[in-house]
């Protein structure tokens, strides 16, 4: 399987998605899977054309907490009615290593398959787990306000082979990091690599519908 996931962050609005909703056509390749992380607030909002779209959901955060008095949080118990997925970790957050192995574990307790983000590739295994996606990424690459910074194909193979020496072959790896139609066909030569995480070229459905296609 193939994942191709678009990490919104905090983007887009309620006229910016049905702007994407309109112009974005899934191929419906029964070998890829299209996973959408939008903020909480949309989460229902991206529910409604699930179906039309062909396209599953993804939290962006999840509370490490189970349940209680945790003014703001959003618990993996109340995400598991929208979101079969969830990122886990993403590099922005800047969370410890305990937290995020908090945030995995309540959201498998939840039958929701945690997206593990981490930055360095001999850390992979600390953040294996029997049906977890692990997600590299490199701080330096991921692009910020539009402008990309891809990595060199040469040292993602180099990193991918790195976290693939330590995890099982089951666990599915995936790559964020200014991934673009510049350099997705780089990406999909990338050996052992199962996906890609966008971030500002998902904001674009045309763009991100070619990174679909193309992968």
């Amino acid at each position: 399987m193939k994942y191709i996931i678009a990490n919104w962050k905090m983007n887009m609005d309620a006229d910016k998605i049905a702007f994407w909703v309109e112009n974005f056509q899934n191929t419906l390749d029964a070998d890829k899977k299209v996973i959408i992380a939008s903020s909480f607030l949309h989460i229902p909002l991206v529910q409604q054309f699930k179906n039309k779209l062909d396209i599953e959901l993804s939290a962006q955060d999840a509370s490490m907490f189970s349940k209680g008095s945790h003014t703001g949080e959003v618990g993996a118990f109340q995400l598991k009615f929208f979101c079969k997925y969830c990122l886990v970790g993403h590099s922005e957050r800047k969370e410890d290593y305990e937290t995020v192995i908090k945030k995995r574990d309540i959201c498998l307790e939840n039958d929701i398959t945690p997206i593990v983000c981490f930055t360095d590739p001999t850390d992979a295994s600390k953040y294996e787990k029997e049906n977890v996606i692990l997600a590299w990424e490199d701080p330096d690459n991921i692009s910020k306000e539009g402008e990309f910074r891809p990595k060199d194909p040469d040292s993602i193979q180099e990193g991918v082979d790195i976290i693939t020496k330590q995890v099982s072959q089951e666990i599915p790896i995936i790559y964020g990091g200014s991934v673009n139609r510049q350099n997705i066909e780089d990406l999909v030569n990338i050996n052992k690599l199962n996906g890609i995480l966008a971030g500002s070229a998902s904001l674009d459905p045309k763009h991100f519908q070619q990174l679909v296609e193309t992968f």
